[in-house]
């Protein structure tokens, strides 16, 4: 949970507490029905924060799971390795410059303690270029991950927009099958209009009963398709 959740929550719960216990002294007549009432926001208070950090942790535990998860733990080790070998880095260079400043101020240095002092300093530089190397490498492991962290979150926006073309292709076609069904469903009622306006035509020119019977099933048996 956020610490300014966490701390905005505790202010409101310490505000309810203390607005309670002034109604509590402005109206004692209520004290009991005021403490189950705060008895029951205590409980939603500590129903939410559970809830929240659950909610948090799942989250996280999906993030680290998930492929961009993995390379930004990556790139963060890696960043944690290089201040680290930075800050011996500077204790080195320190410990270099102290000891050459000693024995430059050392008018008369006997012999071992120099080939001594040197050897102390020879392996100060060569732990110095080791650590400039290690520092190197990550570098180059910290933007080698950002290009592939970088390529794969062009990846997930490809295919995010791939699948709302797919979407709206769908809806196209959808949109296309139903307007074809609308035109063939008109094309069969213009089929009706003109079926009628033929039976009724003939039936203005009929003249015998027969003919009208059949002109009537004409129309019966073109109702009940």
């Amino acid at each position: 949970m956020r610490a300014f959740d966490f701390v905005r929550l505790i202010f409101i719960g310490l505000a309810v507490l203390l607005g309670t216990f002034m109604l509590i002294r402005i109206l004692p007549a209520v004290r009991f029905i005021l403490f189950f009432v705060l008895i029951a926001l205590l409980v939603v208070i500590v129903f939410v924060l559970l809830k929240r950090q659950r909610e948090e942790q799942a989250a996280e535990r999906y993030e680290k799971g998930s492929t961009e998860g993995q390379i930004q733990q990556h790139i963060a080790n890696c960043t944690s390795q290089i201040e680290r070998l930075q800050q011996e880095l500077g204790q080195i260079q320190n410990s270099i410059k102290d000891l050459e400043q000693k024995l430059g101020k050392g008018k008369e240095v006997a012999p071992s303690v120099l080939q001594k002092s040197d050897a102390v300093l020879a392996g100060f530089r060569q732990e110095l270029e080791l650590r400039k190397t290690k520092i190197n490498f990550y570098r180059q492991c910290v933007s080698k991950l950002k290009k592939i962290l970088s390529q794969h979150e062009l990846l997930s926006t490809v295919e995010q927009k791939k699948a709302e073309l797919d979407q709206l292709r769908q809806k196209h076609y959808d949109e296309i099958a139903d307007m074809e069904q609308l035109r063939l469903e008109v094309e069969h009622e213009y089929t009706y209009l003109d079926t009628i306006q033929d039976l009724s035509t003939r039936m203005e020119r009929s003249s015998g009963a027969d003919e009208v019977l059949h002109l009537q099933k004409e129309l019966e048996k073109m109702l009940a398709e």
